[in-house]
């Protein structure tokens, strides 16, 4: 009896878990609630458990603090992984590509974990246009969305330069932001 419920546990929790909500985040609400946005390059990641579930690490190497503490590199966790042949997956998670560069707007819980705020919401890839300036996107969300006051919304595609990003940043954190 108690093999076959192991089994079943594991197909489970092996499966996609759908149904992911997520509440909508703006560009200036992610600002505020981060505890740390940083611009970096993934390094390659490893799954580990916390509690009951697992998370892959990834280590940031930082090349720009926009806001926290400055640091060289910061250790992130990503819901979902593959740990002893136990696969767990969550819908809305940021998909992370080893040497792909990022902006990323994080939060720590008071666990110590640190992770992208507002799942995918808070993940934007860096990317160069033919000697152009560095653009930043994200994205919308594919996952279901709801507003602060819980009515369903779509989520938006966000495409701006890395500067206009980085003022509009500083605008907010010093108050001079009209949301």
């Amino acid at each position: 009896m108690y093999k076959p419920f192991k089994i079943g546990a594991l197909a489970v929790l092996a499966t996609a878990l759908p149904g992911s909500t997520l509440r909508q985040l703006s560009l200036d609400d992610m600002i505020l609630q981060s505890t740390m946005i940083v611009h970096g390059t993934i390094q390659p990641g490893t799954a580990r458990f916390h509690g009951s579930m697992i998370f892959t690490h990834f280590t940031v190497q930082v090349s720009e603090t926009y806001k926290g503490s400055p640091t060289n590199q910061i250790d992130i966790g990503v819901p979902g992984g593959a740990v002893n042949n136990l696969v767990q997956r969550y819908a809305g998670t940021p998909a992370l590509s080893p040497t792909q560069d990022y902006v990323l707007f994080l939060w720590t819980s008071k666990t110590g974990l640190t992770q992208v705020i507002g799942l995918s919401q808070g993940l934007f890839s860096v990317i160069s246009q033919g000697g152009g300036a560095p653009m930043v996107v994200r994205a919308a969300a594919a996952e279901r969305m709801l507003n602060a006051i819980g009515q369903p919304v779509q989520d938006n595609d966000i495409r701006m330069s890395l500067s206009d990003l980085k003022t509009h940043i500083q605008s907010v954190l010093s108050g001079q932001s009209a949301q």
